[in-house]
């Protein structure tokens, strides 16, 4: 689908690669270098009903080593990674779900993307994504420096 829609929008075939460990991705980025170029790719694991988005901050070179690095320590443990994101998650939970949380993530969250920072530095800028049936909304922890510093509620 990505594909289609970006050569309706940029006039362009999109640019491909099937990556070792990834699978088949795709480049969303412009002819001329740009920081904000990344790969996109989707993988299925049984925590998400849906396939889990992968944003891969990556020049056209593609992924490295380290991105890969990056992304099987993040999904090693889908406890440890929700626990990263609850305290920006925690204010505006009970707010936008109208309720309390029951504590297990799995009831309330379903997880839906990760974001591989640029030079798969956990100090750049990356996100993890979890669609919240409760509230009808995506709730993003957008991590600065290695820590959670906002929510971006969406949907």
């Amino acid at each position: 689908m990505w594909k289609k829609l970006k050569e309706i929008i940029l006039g362009k075939p999109s640019i491909e690669m099937e990556h070792e460990y990834f699978g088949k991705i795709l480049f969303m980025g412009g002819d001329k270098p740009a920081d904000d170029d990344y790969w996109e790719a989707e993988a299925s694991i049984k925590e998400a009903k849906e396939p889990l988005t992968i944003l891969i901050n990556a020049p056209l070179s593609g992924p490295t080593e380290a991105h890969v690095a990056f992304y099987k320590n993040a999904v090693s443990d889908f406890e440890a990674l929700f626990g990263k994101c609850w305290p920006i998650f925690e204010p505006d939970f009970q707010q936008w779900a109208n309720k309390q949380f029951s504590g297990n993530w799995k009831d309330d969250f379903e997880l839906m993307s990760i974001e591989i920072p640029r030079d798969a530095d956990e100090r750049n800028e990356w996100t993890v994504g979890y669609y919240v049936d409760a509230a009808k909304h995506y709730f993003t922890a957008r991590f600065i420096d290695g820590k959670p510093t906002y929510n971006e509620i969406d949907g």
